[in-house]
């Protein structure tokens, strides 16, 4: 016996949370927590449930609810179901997508994405850092394994920014961008990490777009020059005395204005995004690539694993879920000193509350997609306003007063 402690999982299938999330499947897990399939009973939908133990002293969710709720209604954003929490955890429910971009990659013979793919990704992806940005948070650990594909008919061509749980709000009341901190710990995961993010410095929005940056060498290359070496310090090194430039070679002409102009910024300066995203509309212009191209995992030819005879099956077969799908895999440690400083002064008043359990936005009635009858959205909004609530996970039941819980906030 080695003496280590068995970890147990926080929810078992057939568990079902607030009467209404019945556990499927156990989809993914890290050391701050873990992602469940769930089947939403009042939509018959099936929806993704993020959780962590009440009792981790690293809780992130309260902030992963926070950027949530500020981006529905944009692009690229999964909809926000509802959350809560109990004495034994706190939960997010999200729309549940597909194979999030590492994976897919993986999955390329050669390991890499066509000129064609990496562009009409990197496109999306910009719009959906821009979107992050536009309500005042930084994403801070942008990578392949936090953006992922839809995983329905209607969706499956869209590309999804996951993971906020290491965003940061750089952004006071009065929308002016805070003052820096002089030392701020890294954040972020290190093969995509900017070189302020080792120095330890405040990370600005110019920092997500080097990490898309080094995203974007990596889909045409299938590697960065670092990705053998382990050691952050080490890593952080070569970055700092290795010349970008060189990385140029790899991706079409255009983007040398891409990196010239991401140089020129720091902390304060808001970036360029209509000129970062007519280097990608330029660059597919000259590659005569098409908005409507299939995608690189999408195409039917031998070299490819993925393969489908019809496009009505397209969105199933890129559906296989992974523990990487919302961001779990490689999931970044989560520094000791990073349990206040997201949401010190920014998210007092953000709380976990069943009242928010209700789409904060129409859900187009469309084939394949998760539809709210009007009937179950009356039955929802009546059940979050009841002023006893029952939580009940398989054979473990709490009750507690709805104002106890609402008022209740996540110490982070």
């Amino acid at each position: 016996m080695s003496g280590a402690v068995e970890h147990t999982d926080i929810l078992s299938v057939g568990d079902v949370v607030r009467d209404r999330w019945k556990v499927v499947r156990k989809i993914g897990g890290g050391g701050f927590g873990e992602i469940y399939e769930v089947l939403d009973q009042l939509s018959q939908a099936t929806v993704a449930l993020k959780v962590e133990s009440a009792q981790q002293p690293k809780q992130v969710l309260k902030m992963e609810v926070a950027v949530l709720k500020k981006l529905q209604g944009k692009d690229h954003v999964c909809r926000f179901v509802g959350c809560g929490r109990n004495d034994r955890f706190n939960y997010v429910v999200m729309e549940l997508q597909g194979r999030n971009l590492a994976d897919l990659r993986r999955t390329m013979t050669r390991g890499t994405f066509s000129v064609s793919t990496t562009l009409r990704l990197g496109k999306q992806i910009l719009e959906a850092i821009e979107s992050i940005h536009s309500v005042g948070f930084l994403h801070r650990d942008i990578k392949p394994s936090n953006f992922a594909m839809g995983r329905l008919a209607s969706t499956c061509r869209c590309c999804y920014m996951l993971d906020f749980g290491l965003a940061r709000q750089f952004t006071n009341s009065n929308q002016e961008v805070r003052p820096p901190r002089p030392v701020a710990g890294f954040r972020g995961t290190v093969r995509y990490a900017s070189i302020n993010a080792h120095k330890n410095k405040e990370m600005g929005r110019h920092d997500d777009l080097w990490s898309l940056f080094y995203m974007l060498v990596e889909f045409m290359v299938g590697q960065l020059p670092w990705r053998k070496i382990k050691d952050k310090e080490q890593v952080g090194n070569l970055k700092e005395t290795y010349d970008h430039k060189l990385m140029l070679k790899h991706l079409p002409s255009e983007f040398g204005t891409f990196l010239d102009h991401i140089l020129t910024l720091d902390y304060f300066t808001k970036p360029d995004y209509q000129l970062l995203m007519s280097v990608f509309e330029k660059a597919m212009k000259s590659h005569n690539v098409l908005e409507n191209d299939p995608y690189d995992w999408e195409k039917c030819d031998s070299e490819d694993m993925l393969t489908t005879t019809a496009a009505a099956n397209t969105a199933q077969q890129l559906t296989r879920l992974t523990p990487a799908y919302l961001g779990m895999a490689n999931a970044s440690v989560l520094p000791g000193e990073l349990q206040r400083e997201n949401t010190e002064d920014v998210l007092q008043g953000e709380r976990l509350s069943d009242a928010d359990n209700c789409p904060p936005i129409p859900t187009p009635t469309t084939p394949g997609a998760d539809v709210w009858e009007e009937m179950d959205r009356n039955r929802n909004h009546k059940h979050a306003q009841s002023m006893i609530r029952k939580v009940r996970v398989g054979l473990f039941t709490v009750n507690f007063q709805h104002e106890a819980f609402s008022s209740q906030l996540l110490e982070y």
